[in-house]
Parts: C-alpha cells; sequence; structure tokens
C-alpha cells in the first residue's frame, strides 16, 4: 500500500492552492476581457440603432446579449430585441416559405404566405417608429415585394397556358381567383383580367365547332360554357350572341336547301340550349320554319303533291311528332293513285299500263293495272276498307296502248282496253265488273270505236261483219257487244240532183268514163242542131280510181266545188267536182 509522507502531502496541497489561484486569476481575467467585449458589442448596437442601421443594430444586439460572463444591459437589450427579431425573423421566414411555395408550385400556399406578410405588414405599420423602421429595412433586404410580384406574374402565366382541359377549369379559375387583386390593378382588374382569358379560351374552343357545323357538338359546349361563365358570373352575352347568330346560320342553310331532316336534327340539337337562349333568334327562326313547314306539307297535300308533303313530314320527326299526319298523308296518296295499295298487296308484280278513278263505280278511288304476266287488276277503296280486288286472264297476251274507264257501257264499270292488231288499227277489249267478277263483253280488231250512245257502238271497219264498212256493235241480253247494223251516213239520190246537195254526203248510181283526163259521170245531154253538137254536162269524179270505162257504178262521197276542164270539142266547161269515199 502506498502511503505518503508529510512533506510530500504538504506539498501537495500547496500546488493544489496555486493551481486553483491561477485558475481563478484566469477567469478573471477573461470575465474582464469578456465583459468589455459585450460592452464593446453593445455599444456598438446602439450606435446602429440610434443611427437608424436596424437589421445590423439586431445582428450586434444578439451579439452582445450572447456574452454570459456579464449581465450588464441585459434588460434593455432584450427589449429592443423583442422589437427587432420578430419582424426580422417573420419577414426572414415569409421570404424563405413564399420561394419555396412558389418553386413547388403550391399557389394556395403561397397566398397564405402573402398574406400572413400582409397582415404582419398591417400590423407593424401601425405599430412605432422602430416597427415601422426595422420592416422597411427587411422589406428592402428580402424584396418581398418585387419577389411576390414575380411570383404571382408568372403563377398567372402558368395558370393561363395550363387552360386547355375542359376538366381543370373550375380548379384554373379558383386558382387565379386565389391571386390577390393587387397583382391585377385591383378587384375590378382582377374580373376583367381572368374573364377576358377565359372568354378568349373558351371562344377559340368554339370556332372549329362553328366552322365544321356539328349542331349536337355546338350546343353541347356552349351549353357546358353558359353553365360554366354562369358559375364564375362572367359575362354570357357574347357567348349567346355567337351562338345565336352561327346557329341561325346553320340552320337557315339547311332550309335553303329543303334538307327538312338535317334541319329537323340541327333544330332537336339547339332546342337542348339552357333558358338562357329562350328568346334567341334561333329559337324564334325552329318555331316559324317548323310552323311554316307544315303549312307547306298540307298545302301539297292539298294539291296531291304526298312524297313531297311526306318528306317534311318525315324530316321534322326528330322535331316533332308527325305521325299522324305521315298517316293520313299515305292514305290520301293511296286513294289518289290506288296503284299503291295494288303494288303492295302484290310484292314483286310490275304494272307497266295503269289507270285511276276517283269517285266512280261506288267508291272512293278506283284502279285499272295490266300486269307484265297480262293479267287484269280492278282495285276499289272505299272509306277505311281494304282494297276489293277483282283479276282476270287476257286473252292472246294483246300488246296494251290505253286503258279508260267507261261508263255508257255498262250500268257496271266497265275497262276499255286498246290494243294493238295485227289486222286493223286496233283491238277493242271491254271488261264489266259484275258482283267482283271480271267479264269480258267486248273483243273486236277495227280501224276506229265510238260509243253513239248507251250501250250502242260504232266500228269502223271491223274484222268480220260490217267489214269495210261502219258497223253498229249493241249489248246483248248476256251484256256482250255483237254486230247489229251497218251505219248509213248519205242520202240516195239521182245523179242529175247532185247539184242540189252541194256539201252532201251521198250516194247515187252512174256511168263512169273517160272524158280527156278526167274520170266523169254525164248528168245531162241534149242536141243542138243549130250547131250540130251536142250539149252534155259532167260530174268529174276525183278521190278514187274506177276500174272500167263505161262502167256502172254506185258511188259514195260529197259534191264540194267547181273546177274548169275541156270538152270532147276542146271548149272550156265549169263542171262540180265529186269527192269520193268509196266505190260499190
Amino acid at each position: 500500500m502506498f502511503k505518503l509522507t508529510v512533506y510530500k502531502k504538504v506539498n501537495l496541497s500547496r500546488n493544489l492552492r496555486l493551481f486553483i489561484f491561477i485558475i481563478c486569476l484566469l477567469a478573471v481575467g477573461g470575465k474582464i476581457v469578456f465583459a468589455h467585449e459585450k460592452i464593446d458589442d453593445y455599444r456598438e448596437a446602439m450606435k446602429l440603432f440610434e443611427s437608424g442601421e436596424l437589421i445590423a443594430a439586431e445582428k450586434q444586439f444578439q451579439l452582445a446579449r450572447k456574452n454570459p460572463f456579464v449581465t450588464d444591459h441585459n434588460q434593455e437589450m432584450d427589449q429592443i430585441l423583442s422589437i427587432l427579431t420578430p419582424i426580422k425573423e417573420e419577414m426572414e421566414e415569409i421570404d424563405e416559405q413564399g420561394q419555396d411555395y412558389f418553386e413547388e408550385n403550391q399557389l394556395a400556399e403561397l397566398v397564405q404566405t402573402y398574406e400572413r406578410w400582409q397582415e404582419n405588414a398591417i400590423k407593424w405599420l401601425a405599430g412605432t417608429a422602430i416597427q415601422q423602421d426595422m420592416y422597411g429595412e427587411m422589406l428592402v433586404k428580402t424584396k418581398l415585394e418585387k419577389d411576390f410580384h414575380d411570383y404571382f406574374s408568372k403563377s398567372k402565366t402558368s395558370l393561363a397556358a395550363s387552360l386547355k382541359d375542359p376538366a381543370d377549369e373550375e380548379s384554373v379559375y379558383q386558382d387565379f381567383m386565389l391571386i390577390p387583386a393587387d397583382y391585377y390593378g385591383g378587384d375590378s382588374a382582377k374580373v376583367n383580367e381572368v374573364e377576358a382569358l377565359f372568354i378568349q379560351y373558351y371562344s377559340l374552343k368554339m370556332q372549329p365547332l362553328f366552322s365544321n357545323e356539328n349542331t349536337s357538338s355546338i350546343v353541347e359546349e356552349g351549353s357546358r360554357q353558359l353553365k360554366m361563365l354562369s358559375t364564375f358570373s362572367m359575362d354570357t352575352e357574347w357567348l349567346k350572341n355567337s351562338l345565336d347568330s352561327n346557329l341561325l346560320r346553320v340552320l337557315t342553310k339547311a332550309m335553303n336547301k329543303e334538307d327538312y331532316a338535317a334541319f329537323a336534327e340541327q333544330a332537336t340539337s339547339v332546342k337542348k340550349l339552357p333558358s338562357l337562349m329562350a328568346e334567341s333568334k334561333v329559337i324564334a327562326f325552329i318555331e316559324t320554319s317548323q310552323n311554316n313547314l307544315l303549312t307547306k306539307a298540307k298545302n301539297l297535300r292539298d294539291k296531291n303533291k304526298f312524297e313531297e308533303a311526306l318528306s317534311i313530314y318525315q324530316g321534322l320527326m326528330p322535331l316533332e311528332d308527325t305521325s299522324m299526319q305521315i298517316a293520313d298523308a299515305e292514305w290520301e296518296w293511296d286513294k289518289f293513285e290506288p296503284i299503291r295499295v295494288l303494288k303492295r298487296q302484290y310484292p314483286g308484280k310490275e304494272f307497266p299500263q295503269t289507270i285511276n278513278g276517283r269517285n266512280i263505280f261506288g267508291a272512293e278511288s278506283v284502279v285499272a293495272a295490266i300486269s307484265n304476266e297480262g293479267i287484269l287488276y280492278i282495285g276499289k277503296l272505299k272509306g277505311q276498307e281494304p282494297m276489293a280486288i277483282s283479276e282476270t286472264k287476257l286473252v292472246n297476251a294483246p300488246v296494251i296502248e290505253k286503258l279508260v274507264f267507261q261508263n255508257d257501257l255498262s250500268e257496271n264499270p266497265v275497262i276499255l282496253i286498246e290494243a294493238k292488231s295485227q289486222q286493223r288499227a286496233h283491238r277493242y277489249l271491254a271488261f264489266e265488273i259484275r258482283n267482283n267478277f271480271i267479264e269480258n263483253i267486248l273483243d273486236i280488231e277495227a280501224n276506229n270505236l265510238a260509243i253513239e250512245a248507251p250501250g250502242q257502238l260504232l266500228l269502223d271497219n271491223p274484222v268480220g261483219k260490217g267489214e269495210a264498212e261502219f258497223a253498229y256493235y249493241e249489248r246483248g241480253i248476256d251484256g256482250v257487244y255483237r254486230f247489229s247494223k251497218i251505219k248509213v251516213d248519205y242520202i240516195d239520190i239521182s245523179v242529175k240532183e247532185i247539184l242540189n246537195y252541194q256539201g252532201m254526203k251521198v250516194r247515187f248510181n252512174g256511168y263512169v268514163q273517160r272524158l280527156n283526163t278526167n274520170q266523169v259521170v254525164l248528168l245531162s245531154e241534149k242536141y243542138n242542131y243549130d250547131t250540130n253538137q251536142y250539149e252534155r254536162s259532167y260530174l268529174v269524179v276525183r278521190g278514187a280510181t274506177v276500174p272500167g270505162t263505161d262502167t256502172f257504178r254506185s258511188l259514195i262521197g260529197t259534191f264540194t266545188t267547181y273546177e274548169t276542164m275541156f270538152d270532147e270539142y276542146g271548149q272550156s266547161i265549169e263542171v262540180p267536182v265529186f269527192t269520193v269515199e268509196k266505190v260499190e
């Protein structure tokens, strides 16, 4: 075990006291030094403070206040620092946060920082002169006014560039509204600037739609824009006027082209516009045009122009339920052209020959038609009843030239057909409808047919009985027309009486002979003993060559005029001219 001697103990104690003395001496010396430094710092800070250099003074006060070895002037410095330091630290924090929020694109936080600055600025500017001066110095140092002006200017530019998608419109608008009015030039300027930006944006969106003339797209986008402008409390008049003029132009173009289907489709879209457009010109144009088209369609029906009327009704269907008008027009068309009903009854058949009748044979509308197969169809419409149809096969498949309804051949409906003939100019067929059955009551070839009286036909040169004559055919008990007699349309006279019947059709018997170049009939003859010559009068025959010379013939014709000829003595004489129609 180590043991200290008395000497060693005394020596160690003395050394320890010496060391402690030195330490105390050094501490006292250090304190004196630090005290002098603090006093110097304080004096420098006060000098700066009193000269108005408050930021530098605050820094110097902080340095002096950190000296722990003396407490001189601490209370005074704390009082000054309690004024200067909060302003300095707040402004520095606002400056730092403002930059961070701008760089991080946090506009809401940036605005909050701006508002925090403004609240403090109001407080400091309303405070003491020291607070006002300190705020002024910090404003210069931090350059907050310039920085925030740059932040918000760039934010506005960025927001304007981001205004592309409808989904972003509301958030962009809200962000614009966040930016303080001071950076627009005031509340009114702020509203005007943001409104102008959105109007330009919306206008550019509408331009290609107006060019494409797609009303559905125009109305959809226009309605959306009207809603958004109203939500933003912005002017809508420019858009209403633009929509009105452009939509009116598109609808007017469709009406001018008479493209009623396009007009109705476009008008249907336009009528989906919000109530803001209720008083627009385009809405009034739609209502006026719609009424005019319905009136036009009715007028067309009255003029039996059903296809045009139906095109209007069918075109208007998207805009108005015109199903009743369509049904009425179709029925009226069926009555006017009943062949339509017949074609629906026999789809696939063709009817090259057709005739229509109105209010005949006890029906409102009647059709007679011959199909390509040579079948005669007769259809009758009465009221709303289905068409009553009768049919019969035509014999020998005649080539039809003409069909007519005939009332004078029977008390029943009759169809008179004029067809081609191999032996005469025409072939005539007549069909009578008896209790919905069709009966053939005439089939004759002749040059012409005329109805002299009900039930009596006059045929010119029919095949068979009456050939080469005008022959009467009359209706028998069975209803069929048969030969009855030859028509006599001349007067039987003596040839010597011909001068009494000028202009009248006559028949006479006489000798036809040749005199010079003429065919003549001798009218009178006597001998002149003074001249020893015969004095004869003649009738010149024209229009038919009478075979033979000095031939007794029966001639039918008309004496019409006189002409000059030379007799057998070479003397000119005036003679009547007889135009021959027939030689018997």
